[in-house]
């Protein structure tokens, strides 16, 4: 049987951390340490199969992020653009965005800002 993990946040000497136990070991780490384990994990987790899922579960909550702050450049080795969203829990990902999804993508938020206006247009 797997050992017994906990996952608590702490206030140790007046500074937030998360204490991380596994069975009788413990660590406490900070901020920077849950960023770089975050980072490490989403290397790890890359290349462990199966896969992630190419479509999004139905039955899955996800934790949305409101209004993201966001940043675009081009790639100068890729013809498209890289697209960087920021998770306040999860940091900054990175998607390189070939010229095809760009245009699928521009199409479907085109599509949800026309019925966004035809609902403003619409008499109550």
């Amino acid at each position: 049987m797997p050992p017994a993990m906990s996952l608590e946040v702490v206030n140790e000497y007046g500074k937030p951390a998360v204490r991380m136990a596994i069975e009788n070991a413990a660590v406490l780490l900070d901020a920077e340490d849950i960023d770089r384990l975050i980072h490490h994990l989403g290397y790890l987790r890359a290349g462990i199969r199966p896969d992630v899922p190419t479509q999004p579960s139905t039955r899955q909550q996800f934790v949305l992020e409101m209004d993201p702050c966001w940043h675009t450049e081009k790639h100068p080795l890729y013809d498209g653009v890289v697209l960087i969203l920021r998770h306040s829990g999860l940091g900054w990902t990175g998607f390189a965005l070939p010229t095809h999804s760009l245009t699928e993508l521009r199409e479907a938020i085109n599509q949800h800002l026309a019925a966004l206006d035809h609902e403003r247009c619409m008499p109550n």
